[in-house]
């Protein structure tokens, strides 16, 4: 398992993962490479605090990365790869390669990387523990007599993320209920749409509506004549005449 020597049972400590989270999320939002180089080193530098204020002495290299996995796993930041290819491909290579801002990109590529060819072997895990811990069938419960003590940074951590995960998996089984009903309502809502509908189709074909009969359009010349009562005084039109010269 990951050596995590961050005690979130700190306050200080726990708030120090807190926004390291966030600033790794928070690089998604950011458009250029300089801002989302930004975020990494804010997040580095969080859990750099973390790790010191738990163990009360500064943090090394090792106690670092495995830290930085544990939160790129907790944060699970949205197109975390897409975000990586693009500073890579549009940032300043030089910035990359020196700087602070070069080496927790590094260390974030390195942990990107172990993630991906995260196995059973990389945990100290036999195969079928991978898979169940993997498919959340199973969650590892640390007790006094199991690998480090309970006073441990890293056991009180990995405590934490184990009680954590058996909430998630909770609140799972609850989304999936939840969703499952909203399913069989919309079933319902359109099976009751049906039969409102044949009931109306039905009701229309037994009692037809009884609708007057449009009048004939008057169009013709002697139509409109005999409607002009007006001209019936009028003397009768004068006839021409042929005179013989």
């Amino acid at each position: 398992m990951l050596c995590v020597p961050v005690d979130e049972e700190i306050p200080e400590a726990s708030d120090s993962v807190v926004k390291a989270i966030t600033d790794v999320i928070e690089m998604d939002s950011k458009r250029v490479p300089k801002e989302k180089l930004g975020c990494i080193t804010r997040c580095s530098k969080h859990i750099f605090n973390a790790i010191k204020i738990s163990k009360n002495e500064a943090a090394s290299a090792d106690d670092f990365l495995p830290t930085l996995i544990y939160i790129v796993l907790k944060a699970n930041p949205p197109r975390l790869q897409s975000n990586i290819q693009y500073i890579t491909r549009f940032c300043n290579p030089s910035r990359l390669m020196t700087g602070e801002d070069g080496y927790y990109f590094t260390n974030l590529c390195c942990a990107v990387a172990f993630i991906e060819k995260l196995d059973g072997q990389s945990l100290n895990l036999s195969a079928e523990e991978f898979e169940l811990y993997m498919s959340g069938q199973a969650s590892p419960h640390w007790t006094q007599g199991e690998g480090a003590s309970s006073s441990s940074p890293g056991s009180s951590a990995l405590s934490q993320v184990h009680k954590r995960l058996d909430l998630l998996t909770g609140l799972g089984e609850r989304q999936d209920s939840v969703i499952e009903k909203a399913r069989q309502l919309e079933s319902d809502l359109i099976d009751w749409t049906d039969e409102v509908e044949q009931k109306v189709q039905s009701v229309l074909e037994s009692f037809p509506p009884d609708l007057p009969k449009p009048a004939p359009a008057a169009t013709s010349a002697s139509a409109i004549d005999s409607e002009n009562v007006e001209n019936e005084g009028l003397p009768p039109p004068l006839q021409p005449q042929v005179f013989a010269g």
